[in-house]
């Protein structure tokens, strides 16, 4: 029997965004791991334990694009994170709430 990893989101499901001249901008969601990783240097040594998990879909004015979280595996020192602290890393590029409806 496999155990299962216990995880935890650290950025909540983000996506891309249409632009005022009708462009996709996506989040770079590699940039975004980077300054979180800055901020909580006590998992640096885990990094390899961080998940990015995506999946295509449609925004409501028809945009398509890639929605992403991201996990890490729990351990003592980051049990109990609650993503919003950090939410100025991604909250541009969180996702609709319409997302959430669907899921």
């Amino acid at each position: 029997m496999v155990e299962r990893e216990n995880r935890i989101t650290i950025v909540p499901a983000i996506h891309g965004k249409l632009t005022s001249d009708r462009k996709i901008s996506e989040p770079d969601v590699a940039s975004i791991i980077g300054k979180w990783l800055e901020r909580h240097p006590e998992v640096e040594n885990r990094r390899g334990r961080i998940r990015a998990m995506s999946g295509q879909w449609t925004t409501e004015d028809g945009l398509k694009t890639v929605v992403t979280t991201v996990t890490i595996a729990v351990d003592g020192d980051i049990a109990g994170y609650d993503p919003e602290q950090d939410a100025d890393l991604y909250e541009y590029w969180k996702a609709e709430p319409r997302y959430f409806e669907s899921s």
